[in-house]
Protein backbone atom coordinates (compact mmCIF):
# COMPACT_ATOMS: atom_id res chain seq x y z
CA UNK A 1 0.00 0.00 0.00
CA UNK A 2 2.82 2.15 0.97
CA UNK A 3 4.62 1.96 -2.50
CA UNK A 4 0.84 2.52 -4.45
CA UNK A 5 1.10 5.54 -2.03
CA UNK A 6 4.06 6.69 -3.05
CA UNK A 7 3.90 5.76 -6.63
CA UNK A 8 0.38 7.88 -6.55
CA UNK A 9 2.05 10.68 -5.21
CA UNK A 10 5.22 10.78 -7.96
CA UNK A 11 2.86 10.68 -10.80
CA UNK A 12 0.48 13.07 -9.26
CA UNK A 13 3.77 15.73 -9.17
CA UNK A 14 3.11 16.19 -12.82
CA UNK A 15 0.09 17.64 -14.66
CA UNK A 16 -2.18 15.13 -16.62
CA UNK A 17 -0.69 17.25 -19.96
CA UNK A 18 2.97 15.57 -19.13
CA UNK A 19 1.68 11.92 -18.70
CA UNK A 20 0.35 12.07 -21.98
CA UNK A 21 2.76 13.37 -23.92
CA UNK A 22 4.80 10.02 -21.63
CA UNK A 23 2.42 7.30 -22.39
CA UNK A 24 2.19 8.23 -26.20
CA UNK A 25 6.12 8.64 -26.62
CA UNK A 26 6.49 5.98 -25.02
CA UNK A 27 3.76 4.22 -27.49
CA UNK A 28 5.20 5.76 -30.53
CA UNK A 29 8.83 4.87 -29.44
CA UNK A 30 7.60 1.07 -29.10
CA UNK A 31 6.49 0.69 -32.91
CA UNK A 32 9.18 3.15 -34.46
CA UNK A 33 10.19 0.23 -36.27
CA UNK A 34 10.84 1.59 -39.63
CA UNK A 35 13.97 4.08 -39.13
CA UNK A 36 15.76 1.73 -37.09
CA UNK A 37 15.53 -0.97 -39.82
CA UNK A 38 15.34 1.10 -43.21
CA UNK A 39 18.95 0.52 -44.20
CA UNK A 40 18.45 -3.17 -43.80
CA UNK A 41 15.05 -2.89 -46.22
CA UNK A 42 16.73 -1.03 -48.50
CA UNK A 43 19.43 -3.46 -49.06
CA UNK A 44 17.66 -7.16 -48.86
CA UNK A 45 14.35 -5.88 -50.23
CA UNK A 46 14.34 -2.81 -52.73
CA UNK A 47 17.83 -4.22 -53.71
CA UNK A 48 19.41 -0.41 -53.67
CA UNK A 49 22.91 -0.57 -53.70
CA UNK A 50 25.32 1.18 -51.00
CA UNK A 51 25.68 4.71 -52.35
CA UNK A 52 21.55 4.91 -53.36
CA UNK A 53 21.12 3.77 -49.33
CA UNK A 54 23.22 6.23 -47.93
CA UNK A 55 22.02 8.85 -49.66
CA UNK A 56 18.25 7.79 -48.79
CA UNK A 57 19.49 7.80 -45.10
CA UNK A 58 20.67 11.08 -45.28
CA UNK A 59 17.54 12.49 -46.52
CA UNK A 60 16.33 11.63 -42.76
CA UNK A 61 19.13 14.42 -41.59
CA UNK A 62 18.38 16.70 -44.03
CA UNK A 63 14.67 17.16 -43.13
CA UNK A 64 15.41 17.17 -39.85
CA UNK A 65 17.40 19.95 -40.04
CA UNK A 66 14.99 21.84 -42.04
CA UNK A 67 12.17 20.62 -39.89
CA UNK A 68 12.92 21.40 -36.58
CA UNK A 69 14.15 25.00 -37.38
CA UNK A 70 10.39 25.62 -38.87
CA UNK A 71 8.80 23.61 -36.02
CA UNK A 72 9.79 26.13 -33.54
CA UNK A 73 8.29 29.35 -35.22
CA UNK A 74 5.02 27.30 -36.09
CA UNK A 75 5.17 25.97 -32.36
CA UNK A 76 5.24 29.19 -31.21
CA UNK A 77 2.16 30.56 -33.10
CA UNK A 78 -0.34 27.78 -33.44
CA UNK A 79 0.66 25.91 -29.71
CA UNK A 80 2.58 22.46 -29.46
CA UNK A 81 -0.64 20.47 -29.52
CA UNK A 82 -1.40 21.44 -32.84
CA UNK A 83 1.92 20.92 -34.19
CA UNK A 84 2.56 17.29 -32.61
CA UNK A 85 -0.60 16.43 -33.92
CA UNK A 86 0.51 17.54 -37.66
CA UNK A 87 3.89 15.61 -37.06
CA UNK A 88 2.34 12.25 -36.05
CA UNK A 89 -0.23 12.28 -38.50
CA UNK A 90 1.70 13.75 -41.78
CA UNK A 91 4.32 11.04 -40.82
CA UNK A 92 1.94 8.09 -40.36
CA UNK A 93 0.57 8.90 -43.74
CA UNK A 94 3.99 9.54 -45.33
CA UNK A 95 5.01 5.77 -43.66
CA UNK A 96 1.89 4.23 -45.58
CA UNK A 97 3.07 6.06 -48.69
CA UNK A 98 6.76 4.90 -48.29
CA UNK A 99 5.42 1.09 -47.54
CA UNK A 100 4.50 1.52 -51.77
CA UNK A 101 7.95 3.50 -52.92
CA UNK A 102 9.32 1.86 -55.74
CA UNK A 103 12.70 2.54 -57.02
CA UNK A 104 15.48 5.32 -55.91
CA UNK A 105 13.88 8.34 -56.70
CA UNK A 106 10.43 7.88 -54.80
CA UNK A 107 11.93 6.25 -51.85
CA UNK A 108 14.45 8.71 -51.27
CA UNK A 109 11.44 11.63 -51.86
CA UNK A 110 9.22 9.23 -49.37
CA UNK A 111 12.01 9.58 -47.19
CA UNK A 112 12.21 13.20 -47.10
CA UNK A 113 8.88 13.47 -46.78
CA UNK A 114 8.86 11.52 -43.50
CA UNK A 115 11.53 13.65 -42.32
CA UNK A 116 10.02 17.05 -42.86
CA UNK A 117 6.44 15.87 -41.52
CA UNK A 118 7.76 14.15 -38.47
CA UNK A 119 10.44 16.33 -37.31
CA UNK A 120 8.29 19.15 -36.67
CA UNK A 121 7.57 16.78 -33.50
CA UNK A 122 10.49 17.56 -31.73
CA UNK A 123 11.17 20.78 -30.53
CA UNK A 124 6.59 21.30 -29.74
CA UNK A 125 7.46 18.16 -27.40
CA UNK A 126 9.79 20.11 -25.92
CA UNK A 127 8.14 23.35 -26.01
CA UNK A 128 5.32 21.04 -24.22
CA UNK A 129 7.14 20.11 -21.04
CA UNK A 130 8.49 23.12 -20.07
CA UNK A 131 4.67 24.64 -21.13
CA UNK A 132 3.74 22.36 -18.33
CA UNK A 133 6.52 22.58 -16.09
CA UNK A 134 8.71 24.68 -14.16
CA UNK A 135 11.66 24.97 -11.39
CA UNK A 136 13.60 21.73 -10.56
CA UNK A 137 11.01 19.60 -12.16
CA UNK A 138 11.47 20.99 -15.64
CA UNK A 139 15.18 19.16 -15.52
CA UNK A 140 12.83 16.10 -14.22
CA UNK A 141 10.22 15.74 -16.83
CA UNK A 142 12.95 16.15 -19.34
CA UNK A 143 14.66 12.99 -18.19
CA UNK A 144 11.66 11.05 -17.47
CA UNK A 145 10.86 11.49 -21.45
CA UNK A 146 14.15 10.73 -22.15
CA UNK A 147 14.01 7.65 -20.31
CA UNK A 148 10.46 6.64 -22.15
CA UNK A 149 12.68 7.53 -25.45
CA UNK A 150 15.57 4.74 -24.70
CA UNK A 151 13.08 2.40 -23.43
CA UNK A 152 11.27 2.14 -26.86
CA UNK A 153 14.74 2.78 -28.63
CA UNK A 154 16.12 -0.41 -26.98
CA UNK A 155 12.84 -2.70 -27.21
CA UNK A 156 11.84 -1.77 -30.78
CA UNK A 157 14.68 -2.77 -33.15
CA UNK A 158 14.20 -6.42 -31.45
CA UNK A 159 10.76 -6.63 -31.49
CA UNK A 160 11.08 -4.90 -35.37
CA UNK A 161 13.38 -7.53 -36.35
CA UNK A 162 11.08 -10.30 -35.03
CA UNK A 163 8.50 -9.28 -37.37
CA UNK A 164 10.57 -8.37 -40.28
CA UNK A 165 10.70 -12.35 -40.26
CA UNK A 166 7.13 -12.49 -40.86
CA UNK A 167 6.42 -9.41 -43.44
CA UNK A 168 8.81 -6.75 -43.87
CA UNK A 169 5.69 -4.13 -44.73
CA UNK A 170 4.02 -4.57 -41.42
CA UNK A 171 6.88 -2.81 -40.19
CA UNK A 172 5.17 -0.13 -41.63
CA UNK A 173 1.73 -0.64 -40.98
CA UNK A 174 2.49 -0.68 -37.17
CA UNK A 175 4.75 2.34 -37.53
CA UNK A 176 1.93 4.15 -38.23
CA UNK A 177 -0.47 2.91 -36.80
CA UNK A 178 1.20 4.12 -33.40
CA UNK A 179 1.97 7.30 -34.60
CA UNK A 180 -1.65 7.91 -35.85
CA UNK A 181 -3.11 6.09 -32.24
CA UNK A 182 -0.63 9.06 -30.15
CA UNK A 183 -2.15 11.95 -32.42
CA UNK A 184 -5.54 10.55 -31.37
CA UNK A 185 -4.70 10.73 -27.65
CA UNK A 186 -2.77 14.53 -27.44
CA UNK A 187 -6.00 15.10 -30.02
CA UNK A 188 -8.45 13.65 -27.11
CA UNK A 189 -6.71 14.19 -24.08
CA UNK A 190 -4.06 16.97 -24.22
CA UNK A 191 -4.75 20.28 -22.68
CA UNK A 192 -5.25 23.11 -24.69
CA UNK A 193 -4.66 25.73 -22.34
CA UNK A 194 -3.65 28.81 -24.09
CA UNK A 195 -0.11 30.29 -24.23
CA UNK A 196 -0.76 33.76 -22.65
CA UNK A 197 -0.55 36.34 -25.03
CA UNK A 198 2.32 35.20 -26.92
CA UNK A 199 0.99 34.26 -30.08
CA UNK A 200 0.43 38.37 -31.32
CA UNK A 201 4.05 38.69 -29.53
CA UNK A 202 5.66 35.88 -31.73
CA UNK A 203 4.43 37.29 -35.00
CA UNK A 204 5.82 40.24 -34.28
CA UNK A 205 9.09 38.76 -33.94
CA UNK A 206 11.64 37.49 -36.27
CA UNK A 207 12.17 34.30 -37.47
CA UNK A 208 15.76 34.00 -36.87
CA UNK A 209 16.37 35.94 -33.19
CA UNK A 210 19.29 38.38 -32.99
CA UNK A 211 20.41 36.70 -29.98
CA UNK A 212 24.38 36.23 -30.05
CA UNK A 213 24.34 33.63 -26.99
CA UNK A 214 21.85 31.42 -28.67
CA UNK A 215 23.74 31.42 -31.74
CA UNK A 216 26.89 30.37 -29.39
CA UNK A 217 24.64 27.50 -27.99
CA UNK A 218 23.92 26.45 -31.48
CA UNK A 219 27.39 26.26 -32.01
CA UNK A 220 27.83 24.24 -29.37
CA UNK A 221 25.22 21.96 -29.90
CA UNK A 222 26.39 21.24 -33.50
CA UNK A 223 29.80 20.31 -32.21
CA UNK A 224 28.31 17.94 -29.93
CA UNK A 225 25.93 16.50 -32.81
CA UNK A 226 28.52 15.80 -34.68
CA UNK A 227 30.48 13.74 -31.90
CA UNK A 228 27.80 12.15 -30.83
CA UNK A 229 26.39 11.22 -34.20
CA UNK A 230 29.70 9.51 -34.96
CA UNK A 231 28.30 6.75 -33.30
CA UNK A 232 27.35 5.46 -36.42
CA UNK A 233 31.01 5.27 -37.84
CA UNK A 234 31.28 2.38 -34.60
CA UNK A 235 29.67 -0.47 -37.36
CA UNK A 236 32.28 0.31 -40.26
CA UNK A 237 35.09 0.66 -37.58
CA UNK A 238 33.91 -2.93 -36.39
CA UNK A 239 34.29 -4.81 -39.67
CA UNK A 240 37.53 -3.44 -40.09
CA UNK A 241 38.78 -4.65 -36.80
CA UNK A 242 37.25 -8.21 -37.40
CA UNK A 243 34.26 -8.01 -34.94
CA UNK A 244 30.88 -9.41 -35.57
CA UNK A 245 27.71 -8.09 -36.44
CA UNK A 246 26.32 -9.82 -33.15
CA UNK A 247 29.27 -8.27 -31.11
CA UNK A 248 27.96 -4.70 -32.37
CA UNK A 249 25.18 -5.27 -31.97
CA UNK A 250 26.18 -6.55 -27.68
CA UNK A 251 28.67 -2.99 -27.23
CA UNK A 252 25.67 -1.00 -29.13
CA UNK A 253 23.49 -2.36 -26.50
CA UNK A 254 26.08 -0.89 -23.26
CA UNK A 255 24.42 2.46 -24.14
CA UNK A 256 20.32 1.47 -24.23
CA UNK A 257 20.88 -0.19 -21.05
CA UNK A 258 22.87 2.37 -19.01
CA UNK A 259 20.24 4.96 -20.36
CA UNK A 260 17.78 3.41 -19.02
CA UNK A 261 19.44 2.39 -15.60
CA UNK A 262 20.89 5.25 -15.24
CA UNK A 263 19.04 8.28 -16.86
CA UNK A 264 16.30 9.04 -13.67
CA UNK A 265 18.81 8.99 -11.27
CA UNK A 266 21.43 11.07 -13.05
CA UNK A 267 18.82 12.83 -14.48
CA UNK A 268 16.94 13.48 -10.80
CA UNK A 269 20.65 14.44 -9.27
CA UNK A 270 21.37 17.02 -11.77
CA UNK A 271 17.70 18.44 -11.56
CA UNK A 272 18.63 19.64 -8.21
CA UNK A 273 21.13 22.21 -9.16
CA UNK A 274 20.24 23.00 -12.82
CA UNK A 275 23.22 24.51 -13.26
CA UNK A 276 25.08 24.62 -16.70
CA UNK A 277 28.44 23.34 -16.10
CA UNK A 278 26.29 19.87 -16.35
CA UNK A 279 26.37 20.47 -19.78
CA UNK A 280 29.89 21.07 -20.20
CA UNK A 281 31.05 17.91 -18.21
CA UNK A 282 28.75 15.77 -20.22
CA UNK A 283 30.39 17.15 -23.84
CA UNK A 284 34.05 16.29 -21.84
CA UNK A 285 32.95 13.11 -21.24
CA UNK A 286 31.48 12.14 -24.21
CA UNK A 287 34.54 12.97 -26.17
CA UNK A 288 37.10 10.89 -23.81
CA UNK A 289 34.33 8.52 -24.60
CA UNK A 290 34.87 8.64 -28.15
CA UNK A 291 38.79 8.73 -27.68
CA UNK A 292 38.08 5.86 -25.84
CA UNK A 293 37.67 3.73 -29.11
CA UNK A 294 40.90 5.07 -30.78
CA UNK A 295 42.60 3.05 -27.85
CA UNK A 296 40.11 0.11 -28.00
CA UNK A 297 41.28 -2.93 -29.77
CA UNK A 298 39.02 -5.34 -27.61
CA UNK A 299 35.57 -6.19 -27.25
CA UNK A 300 35.66 -5.21 -23.65
CA UNK A 301 37.65 -2.04 -24.10
CA UNK A 302 35.30 -0.37 -26.61
CA UNK A 303 31.98 -1.54 -23.90
CA UNK A 304 33.76 0.63 -21.76
CA UNK A 305 34.49 3.82 -24.18
CA UNK A 306 30.49 3.53 -24.83
CA UNK A 307 29.55 3.22 -21.43
CA UNK A 308 32.16 6.53 -20.65
CA UNK A 309 30.11 8.49 -23.53
CA UNK A 310 27.30 7.21 -22.63
CA UNK A 311 27.28 8.82 -19.30
CA UNK A 312 28.41 11.93 -21.19
CA UNK A 313 25.17 11.48 -23.26
CA UNK A 314 22.47 11.13 -20.03
CA UNK A 315 24.34 14.02 -18.33
CA UNK A 316 24.25 16.34 -21.47
CA UNK A 317 20.81 15.65 -22.45
CA UNK A 318 18.02 16.98 -19.71
CA UNK A 319 19.94 20.01 -19.07
CA UNK A 320 20.87 20.87 -22.60
CA UNK A 321 16.94 20.79 -22.83
CA UNK A 322 15.97 23.24 -19.96
CA UNK A 323 18.39 25.58 -20.45
CA UNK A 324 17.41 26.25 -23.95
CA UNK A 325 13.99 26.42 -22.96
CA UNK A 326 14.67 28.98 -20.45
CA UNK A 327 17.35 30.85 -22.64
CA UNK A 328 14.61 32.74 -24.86
CA UNK A 329 11.80 34.66 -24.06
CA UNK A 330 8.45 32.42 -23.34
CA UNK A 331 6.85 33.87 -26.72
CA UNK A 332 9.28 32.18 -28.62
CA UNK A 333 10.62 29.20 -26.63
CA UNK A 334 9.82 27.17 -29.59
CA UNK A 335 11.96 28.56 -31.69
CA UNK A 336 14.54 28.66 -29.71
CA UNK A 337 14.30 24.72 -28.95
CA UNK A 338 13.51 24.12 -32.65
CA UNK A 339 16.92 26.32 -34.03
CA UNK A 340 18.75 24.08 -31.38
CA UNK A 341 17.20 21.08 -32.33
CA UNK A 342 17.73 21.77 -36.23
CA UNK A 343 21.33 21.75 -35.26
CA UNK A 344 21.03 18.07 -34.27
CA UNK A 345 19.81 17.29 -37.43
CA UNK A 346 22.37 19.13 -39.39
CA UNK A 347 25.08 16.55 -37.11
CA UNK A 348 23.38 13.79 -37.85
CA UNK A 349 23.50 14.43 -41.81
CA UNK A 350 26.94 15.75 -41.76
CA UNK A 351 28.31 13.34 -39.03
CA UNK A 352 28.47 10.30 -41.20
CA UNK A 353 30.29 12.36 -44.19
CA UNK A 354 32.48 13.60 -42.05
CA UNK A 355 33.44 10.64 -40.24
CA UNK A 356 33.99 8.86 -43.43
CA UNK A 357 36.29 11.35 -45.21
CA UNK A 358 38.21 11.33 -41.63
CA UNK A 359 38.41 7.25 -41.53
CA UNK A 360 39.88 7.02 -45.44
CA UNK A 361 42.52 10.29 -44.64
CA UNK A 362 43.83 9.11 -41.17
CA UNK A 363 42.18 5.58 -40.39
CA UNK A 364 40.26 4.86 -37.02
CA UNK A 365 42.48 5.96 -34.38
CA UNK A 366 42.48 9.10 -35.98
CA UNK A 367 39.07 9.86 -36.54
CA UNK A 368 38.65 9.22 -33.40
CA UNK A 369 40.76 11.52 -32.20
CA UNK A 370 39.16 14.47 -34.57
CA UNK A 371 35.75 13.68 -32.99
CA UNK A 372 36.88 13.47 -29.49
CA UNK A 373 38.24 17.12 -30.44
CA UNK A 374 34.70 18.11 -32.14
CA UNK A 375 33.23 17.20 -27.94
CA UNK A 376 36.67 18.74 -26.27
CA UNK A 377 35.47 22.17 -28.31
CA UNK A 378 31.92 21.71 -27.86
CA UNK A 379 33.01 21.55 -23.49
CA UNK A 380 35.03 24.38 -24.02
CA UNK A 381 32.64 27.17 -25.64
CA UNK A 382 29.93 25.78 -23.10
CA UNK A 383 32.18 26.66 -20.20
CA UNK A 384 33.02 30.16 -21.64
CA UNK A 385 29.25 30.65 -21.85
CA UNK A 386 28.71 29.42 -18.27
CA UNK A 387 27.97 33.21 -16.74
CA UNK A 388 26.31 34.43 -19.33
CA UNK A 389 24.05 31.45 -19.68
CA UNK A 390 23.75 31.39 -15.33
CA UNK A 391 22.84 35.07 -15.78
CA UNK A 392 20.20 35.11 -18.01
CA UNK A 393 19.02 31.66 -16.29
CA UNK A 394 18.63 33.16 -13.26
CA UNK A 395 16.82 36.13 -14.48
CA UNK A 396 14.06 34.03 -16.89
CA UNK A 397 13.27 32.18 -13.45
CA UNK A 398 12.87 35.09 -11.26
CA UNK A 399 10.38 36.99 -13.56
CA UNK A 400 8.62 33.67 -14.28
CA UNK A 401 4.70 33.96 -12.48
CA UNK A 402 5.04 31.89 -9.73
Amino acid sequence: MARVTALTRAASAYPTGFWVLWWGTLLNRLGEFVVPLLGFYLTAHAHLGVTQVSVILAMLGLGRFVSEGLSGPLTDRRGPAFTMILALSGGAVMILALSFAQGFWWTAAGVLGFSLLSALYKPAASTAVADLTQGPQRTRAYNLLYWAINVGAATAPVLGGWLAGRSLRLLFWLDAATMAAYALLLTLLYPRAARPAQHAAARARQLLPRDTLLWQFCLASLLFGLTYQSYKLLAVVFAQQGFSAAQYGQVLAVNGALVVLLGLPLGHLIARSGHPRWQALGAALLGVGFLGHALAHTLWAHMLAVAVWTVGEIIAYGISKTIISELGPPEQRGTYIGLVGSMAGLATLLAPLLGGALLQRLGAGGMWVVIAGLAAGAALLLLALEGRVQGRLTRRRSSAPA
